[in-house]
């Protein structure tokens, strides 16, 4: 199973140049607004939905497609399937970590034991200069809840109403995202590894 994720590169017009939209996470510093599409969800409606979660943003428009990476993970690597637990033991019966990872979320994979695979979630407190871990989660989980390929679409999309420079909304696990829109000239600095995403399709954004 191949788990689809988008990101949305939205722009405006502004007389000094064009604009896009990017978000200040607590922890995990600048980013693009993106996100994993739904089971049963196409691209586009997931990237106005994806958009609009993290941006608040109402008015958007898609103006195009602008590609994909076919497979996203590295060596290593494997992505949720489903919302699930991570257990304890390669047991569904033995004890579950307290948190409920949700589907699209990326694991570093060691060994298989069984129908299991030894798994490791790491976050940290800020990027992408890290002072701490604030989680860390060594457990197991079931091959079928994994999968070990993620496509991502990239797509253009327009603004179409008057918004503040920078503004706030609630965002997951009880963070508070700060869009604002910036410059595309100098190109903006993002958190890895979104900057490939940008360098992918920089230069078409200004078509």
């Amino acid at each position: 199973m191949t788990v689809e994720k988008v990101t949305a590169f939205i722009t405006r017009e502004r007389p000094a140049g064009r604009q896009i939209l990017l978000f200040q996470h607590p922890q995990a510093g600048v980013q693009l607004p993106a996100g994993t599409v739904d089971v049963g969800e196409g691209w586009e409606t997931a990237v106005l939905r994806e958009a609009h979660e993290e941006t608040g943003l109402t008015q958007l428009t898609i103006h195009r497609y602008l590609g994909k990476i076919e497979n996203e993970l590295a060596a290593g690597e494997a992505i949720l399937n489903q919302d699930s637990h991570i257990f304890s033991q390669p047991d569904e019966n033995s004890l579950p970590f307290a948190p409920l990872f949700s589907r699209g979320m990326t694991f570093a994979v060691r060994e298989q034991r069984g129908n299991f695979h030894h798994t490791r979630y790491t976050e940290y407190d800020q990027l992408p200069n890290p002072s701490q871990i604030t989680l860390f989660i060594d457990g197991w989980l079931p091959g079928e809840r994994l999968s070990w390929r993620k496509t991502r679409h990239y797509v253009h999309l327009h603004c179409h109403e008057e918004m503040a420079d920078r503004w706030t909304l609630p965002g997951d696990r009880n963070h508070r995202f700060a869009p604002f829109w910036a410059n595309l000239q100098p190109k903006p600095t993002i958190v890895q590894p979104q900057t490939r995403w940008l360098d992918d399709v920089y230069k078409v954004l200004f078509l």
